[in-house]
């Protein structure tokens, strides 16, 4: 009760003094805030906040981060995370955060290596898909005792959440849509056959072939897009692709049990199947989401069927090419989308003194006046706070941010996820390659599906 006690005296004074700072300094060379009791070197920030570490003998955790905050107008994705770190303890000397750089590629990996052996970090910056997960298996502490939860959009909420505890911190959300290379379709005269003036710009099936097509004739060295199968890694851009074409979805809207083997989700697959016969879908086969994203990037390939506004953001900064944010076409005239939510969690590595120092360290990437919505706005993703709308200028990303009433139901933390992805490619694979039909290699993979949330129970 005692160390319980502790914690919440902890927590709120160290809620007192983050509200009180604030600064305009070069984040290179973060000052501490004045007046503040951080100020006095080698002297804890206040007696009963971690009161027995100071500079010279400092509580250290361990923050790991893949590049999410690749978008800040001075700083690059390792440099800003330094800049926050150095900031962090200048307001709080008596701990030390050591700072890991990860990639999608191998980063999730790394962690569960890191999980198994009990080397993991203390915080790292990350999605509900794999934070869920850790909390089902006790690897995290929850954070409800540092977030007003009424203040944060109930889709967040309810995606960053297990058994009604908040595990995940969500600073930010997004939606998943489609890239276009605006200067490309200018360069060829095809612009006008983008849904750039409709509501919404949705857009149909056949609208978006006729595109596709139109790419093909006048640019055959270069893929209209690219329908990627290579690996479970940005598998959220090909199953929202495929779900919205005619209108299916993966899961049911209980997210109970998948059910994209219906009748529109196998129409959609057997479009996809022909559309990839006939060379508008690239050879995804082969290629993973970085990979078709980087084609996308350099000019091999006109569109790319996963992208989001913190993708958008650093290829809109650049003078290679201007970006588009476009939604899948959907024939049922109301898409669902996929959506990102994204923040920090906290691992559980039963030491109270370093999960204190970890939920200062993520409310005050959160909530420091100056740092947290820098952060928020270097990841490009929209706040996931009530009412905080209109954080961006740039015409794709006021549009992008209007697509949040048509997301969809967040299946990412259903029981089994991990290993429903694992089904998820081989099958696209299969129905690409011809070795199966869209309805055998739906109703094969929903089986698999179904039957990996009945394992995970």
């Amino acid at each position: 009760m005692k160390k319980l006690q502790k914690l919440v005296a902890s927590l709120l004074f160290a809620s007192m003094v983050l509200a009180g700072c604030s600064s305009a300094q070069d984040p290179k060379e973060p000052e501490t805030p004045a007046e503040t009791p951080a100020e006095t070197p080698g002297e804890p920030a206040e007696e009963g906040v971690l009161s027995e570490y100071t500079a010279e003998n400092p509580l250290t955790i361990k923050y790991w981060n893949f590049p999410n905050f690749t978008g800040d107008e001075e700083l690059s994705k390792d440099e800003y995370d330094l800049a926050l770190i150095k900031a962090f303890e200048e307001a709080y000397p008596n701990i030390k955060v050591e700072y890991q750089a990860i990639e999608f590629t191998d980063g999730p990996a790394k962690l569960e290596t890191a999980i198994q052996s009990r080397t993991n970090p203390d915080v790292v910056y990350d999605a509900p898909g794999r934070v869920i997960d850790w909390a089902s298996k006790g690897y995290l502490v929850p954070l409800d005792d540092i977030v007003d939860k009424g203040t944060l959009l109930d889709a967040a909420v309810s995606a960053s959440s297990y058994e009604d505890e908040l595990y995940l911190y969500p600073q930010g959300v997004a939606p998943f849509m489609m890239g276009f290379n605006k200067t490309l379709l200018e360069e060829l005269d095809l612009m006008d056959m983008l849904p750039m003036d409709k509501e919404n710009r949705a857009w149909t099936v056949e609208e978006y072939e006729a595109l596709l097509t139109a790419l093909k004739e006048k640019k055959p060295d270069m893929s209209p897009a690219i329908l990627f199968a290579k690996s479970a890694g940005g598998d959220q851009g090909p199953r929202a692709f495929i779900s919205n074409l005619y209108g299916s979805w993966i899961t049911n809207d209980e997210v109970t049990e998948y059910t994209i083997n219906d009748e529109n989700g196998v129409k959609s697959m057997e479009w996809a199947k022909a559309a990839y016969d006939k060379g508008l879908l690239g050879q995804g086969i082969a290629l993973d989401a970085g990979a078709s994203i980087e084609a996308f990037r350099s000019g091999l390939a006109a569109s790319t069927i996963l992208y989001s506004p913190g993708l958008y953001k650093p290829d809109a900064a650049g003078d290679v090419f201007e970006p588009l944010l476009i939604p899948y076409p959907n024939n049922s005239g109301q898409p669902e989308l996929e959506y990102l939510v994204a923040g920090p969690c906290v691992f559980d590595n039963e030491d109270e003194d370093r999960a204190t120092a970890a939920k200062l360290f993520v409310d005050f990437m959160i909530n420091d006046s100056e740092w947290g919505m820098r952060s928020l706005k270097a990841t490009g993703n929209f706040s996931a706070m009530k009412g905080e709308t209109g954080l961006y200028d740039d015409p794709e990303l006021l549009f992008a941010e209007t697509m949040s009433e048509y997301f969809g139901p967040y299946y990412n933390t259903i029981p089994g996820f991990a290993q429903m992805r694992a089904a998820w490619f081989p099958m696209v694979q299969g129905v690409l390659n011809g070795d199966t039909t869209a309805q055998e290699g739906l109703d094969g993979f929903v089986e698999s599906a179904n039957q990996s949330i009945e394992d995970a129970k």
